[in-house]
């Protein structure tokens, strides 16, 4: 009977454990910079799911000493997996963002067919913050950042 008891509660935590295992790291994250030398207002925002996909964007508005303006920006989709501090990202570019408000075109080539690109980064999180290293990866090619990025939740 002690047995029966016993693995009735060792089943029951085991249960609540796989039930209750949704990754800290769902949810979304913002990173914010403000370059003083061309004015530049860059967002990068990181959303995870618990389904295992995720989305990255970014978006860039940058005035310079002739006052003339950019705006830009990219999005990624794709799954994600974590094992243990790791992060692997598997992203399709989805293209290039609304860059209407533009005084001069954008001229980054659709990119939404290109093939998928894998990254692995290791990360770890301490409250509202997401620190990843990418390393000396930049997951946006001209933009994105490499090193540590931290972000806060939103």
């Amino acid at each position: 009977m002690m047995f029966v008891a016993t693995a009735a509660i060792m089943f029951a935590s085991c249960d609540k454990d796989e039930n209750d295992q949704v990754p800290a790291i769902v949810g979304t994250w913002e990173y914010h910079e403000t370059q003083p030398n061309i004015v530049r207002q860059y967002t990068e925002t990181m959303s995870f799911k618990s389904d295992g996909t995720m989305s990255v964007q970014f978006t860039c508005y940058d005035t310079y000493e002739d006052n003339s303006t950019w705006h830009y920006g990219i999005s990624l989709t794709g799954p994600y997996t974590i094992d243990g501090t790791n992060l692997k990202l598997k992203l399709y570019h989805n293209g290039v963002l609304d860059s209407e408000d533009s005084e001069f075109s954008y001229n980054e080539p659709d990119m939404s067919g290109e093939p998928e690109r894998e990254y692995e980064f290791t990360f770890e999180i301490s409250g509202d913050t997401l620190k990843i290293d990418k390393g000396d990866e930049v997951i946006f090619g001209h933009g994105g950042h490499d090193g540590v990025t931290e972000y806060i939740k939103k």
